[in-house]
């Protein structure tokens, strides 16, 4: 069992972020929250995560291509990907491209706390 679960979170929705930031550090995750997609590769980058959490519209370097940058770094890396505006072609992609899962925004927390959950007792 991992001891502590560093996890990258990738939204630029400032109040969604820091909501989600919260309800995950009650669970006693490590969480380091960025608001756009080139802060995402650079903290992915410099730092071990053990998941991300990332939005697919964001400023800079949207969520898909910042996906593809982070599955090349780490191909074994979980990532969740969600959106509240995101084609049902780009959602699928995500997938295509190595998300383990792809949330509709708006969603329950309680839903991401469970994939969490599911991936770190892979």
């Amino acid at each position: 069992m991992i001891e502590f679960m560093n996890i990258l979170l990738a939204e630029d929705d400032k109040n969604f972020g820091f909501i989600l930031k919260n309800e995950l550090e009650i669970e006693k995750y490590v969480i380091d929250h960025v608001t756009n997609g080139v802060d995402a590769v650079i903290n992915f980058v410099s730092k071990a995560y053990n998941m991300v959490l990332l939005d697919l519209r964001m400023p800079r370097l949207d969520g898909l291509d910042a996906l593809k940058i982070i599955k090349r770094i780490n191909p074994n890396v979980p990532v969740i990907s969600f959106s509240g505006n995101a084609s049902q072609k780009e959602m699928a992609q995500t997938l295509e491209w190595g998300a383990v899962h792809a949330l509709r925004k708006p969603f329950e927390i309680s839903l991401l706390k469970d994939e969490i959950r599911d991936h770190i007792l892979r």
